[in-house]
């Protein structure tokens, strides 16, 4: 066979009688070439029909490698073989068996494995402090390029905002004047509203017809009422009901007979006056005359008892000519300037928030997984990373990556793809990495994560069954609009008993906001305010067992909302609740009514998704929806439990309104079953209606810019409101619903704790409890003994009010004993008011305690 390394190396085993040899001879250096001889026939292996494989494991069998031995035949040794391969430079150990590739059966050197040593090799420390600031460089570079992926993002983002702000701009001015030309309106019907008497005959003459900006001369007969003594008379004139209290004084002079109409001189009533007499000039926009006479010092009257006298005026200007008119006079004095900066502004803050929340969802994803690019490209490849290491597949030996696009509608599919070390060298930590083609028309790429190639077993990352879902940039396809229906018993601000109509209004704007096409369904109860629903019709009618439902559709806060209307009574009860035995069965029937319009009678064909709130709106998920999935969310899980169960077994997926709140219900028996479709996702508030840079019920709109401002009128106009007394002292707030579950110990406690400091305390709230409303009326009474201008407790529902609360506050109280979500102290942040929360339920997820949590 000749000399050389091989040769030598091939020589020196058989004369020692050893198994294997290594080419360079141990020790062998870390990184080299290596080759690693073997003879069968001195192994356990079939001498005559064995395959050798070579699978040699480094750094203790960490990472595991095999190679294919070629016999060695040009050097006449039968049963010799060979394998080549490179040594990795982080390495400090090798070990390695033979396997025959026919029979399975292994030389693992009687239970040892064979080995041999390595040169210059480092430890076990240094290979993975090597590894770590090889992950750790790897890291850097990604950070680096995710900072400029999501700068331009952000960059993109913030230049279509600037666009869609300068419509908001000129969407604001042409609103404002639709509002002002309505404020027109109102007041142009409110002036003519007036009723018109021509004469009172004996008591006072016109000259002539008073004509809209013309002079015309009023009589008046002293003896025919209190003022016949008077030794001088004053008319008191006005117009249009006194309108703005615009009232003119004029001074009357005597008039002979001779001066009166002569149509009227020779009658007896008029011939036997002592009239006096005053030119009178009529405002141009009058359309009647209010006027009243007195003596000169204005202490006798005559004002037809009470009634004043009232006379049409002639040539009255049109009302459509008046409502221009007060339009102009309005806009002229109306500065849109902050408005348009607000609305600008608001558009600018919503686009820099939803970059700032996708920003944050992906940072988070990051940690396990990412895309590079970030935003994949349609019709390019993209290289898949996760890191197995922060997942359910954790210290799996292989991790497998499958997927769709478009949500399973696509064509095709990734079939499972072996995923490889994104860093070399990297011993299997952190990132692996794997490339799948973007089809042209994909706009999102679905993706799930196995330790198999074997769909049908072993272990999966499916994001709990959601899958992993990563939109793609440039699709020639657009994802279509899912049709959301949320079923609800309530729906701010038209419906509200609670939170949960906040909550369905917000999160159906959200949704919408998304693009999607979003219903709300709702009873509609004779007690909702419907001047603020528009467009309201009747749309059509069905039967449901023999029930007639008349269907309503209006917008409410810019979402279409579909009242339910069954007519048999069980909607017209003066109020949303009655009572839990009658309730459960209204709105039983309600939600068999609202699913029967969503399956059977919609115009809009049927929706993607049913999403159901709370016990009143549950019964949908357990009733027949024709393979429609449902969401169910919990907003308090101490009312109708065994409906909520129900709904949560039933239903696809179920929520609750905060992930501390999740914990704390998830022991329950109707719950912990589920838990793997169980999730908790924190409520918020829509931002665009809790604005105090637009809200119409502040006196003064405020921003960042100008919140010292702004809070100071709000609590001026509040305390104003409360008759409490002015002074630089903190104002501690409260806006509740009066039960167990909300404190009242504590707010009882909270109220004369701000007494006994010095603040001074208010409350917007009332009970049900008819034993804890009283009790709450003799608190407040307790403390209005003692602090007659520090505290004011107000029992009624009062929107302005609770506006100037959360503005006007320094602080604002919300001491629940269990709190599913909460919405006050989000809404008080909002208003730049500091909540004081107890830490539970959603009040720990969204209040930081500014010492515990910094």
């Amino acid at each position: 066979g000749g000399s050389g390394p091989l040769s030598d190396a091939l020589a020196a085993a058989i004369e020692s009688g050893e198994a294997f040899s290594v080419v360079p001879g141990a020790p062998v250096p870390v990184g080299s070439e290596v080759r690693v001889l073997y003879c069968v026939e001195r192994g356990p292996l079939p001498s005559e029909s064995a395959v050798p494989v070579l699978k040699i494991g480094f750094n203790r069998w960490e990472s595991v490698e095999q190679f294919s031995m070629d016999p060695l035949v040009e050097y006449n040794e039968p049963g010799w073989f060979v394998a080549s391969l490179k040594l990795p430079p982080l390495l400090f150990r090798v070990d390695f068996v033979i396997e025959d590739k026919n029979s399975g059966a292994v030389d693992n050197n009687h239970g040892q494995d064979f080995g041999f040593e390595l040169e210059n090799a480092p430890t076990a420390e240094e290979v993975m402090a090597a590894r770590v600031k090889l992950l750790d460089e790897f890291e850097q570079k990604m950070l680096a390029s995710f900072a400029k992926e999501e700068e331009a993002i952000e960059a993109a983002a913030m230049k279509a905002a600037k666009g869609l702000a300068k419509e908001a701009r000129i969407a604001y001015v042409g609103k404002r004047k639709e509002q002002i030309l309505q404020e027109a309106k109102d007041v142009v019907e409110e002036r003519r509203q007036g009723i018109a008497v021509e004469s009172a005959p004996g008591v006072f003459l016109w000259s002539k017809p008073p004509t809209a900006g013309s002079v015309a001369t009023l009589f008046y007969n002293k003896n025919s009422g209190p003022l016949a003594s008077a030794s001088s008379v004053v008319a008191m004139i006005g117009y249009d009901s006194w309108w703005m209290q615009d009232t003119e004084a004029v001074p009357m002079v005597p008039a002979a007979v001779s001066d009166l109409p002569s149509s009227v001189a020779e009658s007896a009533s008029v011939a036997d006056g002592e009239w006096v007499k005053a030119d009178i000039s009529v405002w141009n926009t009058a359309a009647v005359l209010d006027f009243a006479f007195c003596d000169g010092n204005r202490q006798s009257w005559d004002n037809a008892g009470g009634e004043d006298y009232h006379t049409l005026v002639a040539n009255v200007t049109p009302a459509e000519t008046l409502v221009q008119l007060v339009f102009e006079a309005l806009q002229s004095s109306d500065d849109p300037t902050f408005g348009e900066e607000m609305a600008a502004k608001r558009v600018l803050q919503r686009a820099s928030m939803r970059c700032a929340a996708a920003r944050k969802r992906r940072e988070l994803q990051r940690r396990f997984l990412f895309t590079v690019p970030m935003n994949p490209q349609a019709g390019k490849k993209a290289t898949i990373y996760y890191n197995p290491d922060r997942t359910m597949l954790r210290g799996r030996p292989e991790v497998f990556i499958s997927g769709s696009f478009n949500r399973s509608s696509h064509p095709e599919s990734i079939e499972p793809k072996l995923m490889m070390e994104a860093v070399p060298e990297s011993g299997g930590l952190g990132f692996l990495q794997a490339t799948v083609d973007i089809p042209a028309d994909a706009h999102t790429l679905d993706l799930k994560f196995s330790d198999s190639n074997d769909m049908h077993g072993g272990f999966f990352d499916s994001n709990k069954g959601l899958g992993y879902h990563i939109p793609i940039s440039g699709s020639s396809a657009s994802a279509k609009p899912l049709y959301v229906a949320h079923i609800a018993s309530e729906m701010a601000p038209i419906a509200k008993a609670g939170g949960l109509g906040d909550v369905v209004t917000a999160l159906g704007r959200a949704v919408q906001q998304e693009g999607h096409d979003v219903e709300i369904v709702i009873p509609k109860y004779d007690c909702i305010d419907y001047s603020q629903v528009e467009d309201l019709v009747l749309d059509r009618e069905f039967m449901w067992d023999g029930i007639q439902v008349k269907v309503w559709k209006g917008l409410v806060e810019e979402l279409p909302t579909t009242f339910l209307e069954p007519c048999n009574g069980i909607v017209w009860m003066g109020s949303i609740y009655t009572n839990m035995a009658g309730d459960r069965n209204r709105f039983g029937v309600f939600c068999a009514c609202a699913l029967h319009y969503l399956l059977s009678e919609s115009s809009r064909g049927r929706p993607a998704l049913l999403h159901c709130h709370d016990w009143q709106s549950a019964p949908i998920a357990f009733m027949d929806r024709q393979g429609i999935p449902a969401a169910f969310t919990i907003h308090n899980m101490d009312f109708g439990a065994d409906l909520i169960s129900g709904a949560v077994e039933r239903s696809e997926v179920s929520t609750t309104v905060s992930p501390t709140y999740a914990v704390e219900i998830s022991g329950h028996p109707g719950i912990s079953p589920h838990l793997h479709k169980f999730y908790g996702i924190r409520n918020g508030i829509d931002v665009d209606i809790w604005d105090p840079s637009s809200d119409a019920l502040l006196p003064v709109n405020y921003s960042i810019d100008n919140m010292e401002e702004g809070k100071a009128a709000a609590k001026r106009a509040l305390r104003e409101r409360m008759s409490l007394a002015d002074g630089d002292v903190p104002i501690v707030g409260c806006v509740t619903r009066l039960t167990g579950q909300k404190g009242i110990h504590l707010i009882k406690h909270a109220a004369w704790r701000a007494m006994e400091r010095g603040a001074q305390f208010v409350l917007l709230g009332s009970a049900p409890d008819p034993a804890i409303q009283a009790d709450f009326n003799q608190l407040a009474e307790d403390l209005k003994a003692q602090y007659p201008d520090r505290s004011r407790l107000h029992f009624a529902y009062d929107e302005p009010l609770s506006h100037l609360i959360f503005a006007g506050s320094d602080m604002f109280l919300v001491p629940s004993m269990f709190e599913p979500c909460g919405l006050t102290q989000m809404i008080a942040m909002r208003f730049g008011t500091v909540p004081v929360v107890r830490r539970t339920g959603g009040l720990a997820d969204t209040v930081m305690d500014y010492d515990d949590d910094a």
